[in-house]
């Protein structure tokens, strides 16, 4: 028999992106024809449920969303990917992201607020104990991406308290990190990552992890080797050679793959590395196409 489907609960951001393929990016005040275009749903949490879904998990994501007609198109391209939407009501508008990708390089200009939770005027989203209970119910891990720490930091809690492996996509060091990092088993973070006070270098990097209590922890530089550092051991895993058109939503399908492979079998110190180059492998899969649904049907 079968082992049931890994069931993961993506937590953050939802964008709707508006992609465009171009031979390069405008002067001012000049108009460029798009060679390709594509509207589809975006934002590292979601970017990273598709992933997760692709490769066979089932997937809800907890994310912020308004009564818009943005978010229901949102939702509908999110559905399409397999992908639950379980949306937190909130009084700010949905993101939209505008984003130029330039053919030959795979380089892209991004025009995008910050996030829906910093609109002005806006209310923290929120959730009982009740909502979070049921979320959690049959979960095998909980992926973070770091937006709406009202909302993730209560349920990553409550996860922990359950059991159930809490993972971390840190692009950038916010205020709250520290505080999402005090209930995660895994964290991921990109080469960005720049905690105040803490050298950028990797080792520097996973050692200020490790002192935070977290026990599995890794940078992404790209097409350089993946750094890790586990309860005993630490390392780099190369990261495959690919032809690149687009790197658009990469990074995210990685930590999507991810949270998959070591809630398929476990997190453990053997198979980390493993794990982060299969991880690597699926994201790199996206990475030969225009935009970030193509990839999914291998068109």
């Amino acid at each position: 028999m079968n082992a049931p489907a890994p069931r993961i609960l993506c937590v953050g951001l939802a964008t709707l992106d508006v992609i465009q393929l171009v031979e390069r990016l405008p002067e001012g005040n000049e108009k460029v024809v798009a060679l390709d275009s594509l509207v589809a749903a975006g934002g590292p949490a979601a970017n990273a449920a598709v992933a997760a879904a692709h490769v066979g998990s089932d997937v809800t994501l907890l994310t912020a969303l308004a009564d818009h007609p943005v978010a229901a198109i949102i939702r509908s391209d999110l559905e399409a990917c397999s992908v639950t939407v379980s949306a937190v009501p909130t009084d700010a508008p949905p993101v939209v992201a505008s984003i130029l990708v330039t053919a030959g390089s795979g380089d892209r200009a991004i025009v995008s607020p910050t996030s829906s939770a910093s609109a002005s005027g806006s209310t923290a989203p929120s959730l009982t104990d009740a909502e979070i209970d049921a979320l959690l119910e049959g979960v095998t891990a909980v992926h973070l991406d770091g937006y709406y720490p009202s909302v993730a930091i209560p349920v990553a809690a409550a996860a922990r308290a359950r059991g159930i492996l809490v993972l971390l996509d840190a692009g950038s060091h916010k205020s709250h990190t520290e505080e999402v990092l005090a209930h995660v088993n895994v964290a991921v973070v990109s080469g960005d990552f720049a905690p105040p006070g803490v050298n950028t270098d990797p080792v520097s990097v996973l050692a200020y992890l490790a002192d935070l209590g977290i026990g599995f922890a890794a940078v992404t530089r790209g097409p350089r080797a993946i750094a890790f550092r586990a309860p005993t051991t630490r390392g780099g895993v190369a990261v495959d050679p690919v032809t690149v058109a687009d790197t658009l939503g990469a990074g995210d399908f990685f930590h999507g793959a991810l949270a998959h492979a070591i809630s398929r079998h476990g997190l453990s110190e053997a198979s980390f590395p493993q794990d982060l180059a299969w991880a690597s492998r699926v994201a790199g899969a996206s990475l030969g196409s225009f935009g970030t649904r193509a990839w999914l049907t291998g068109t």
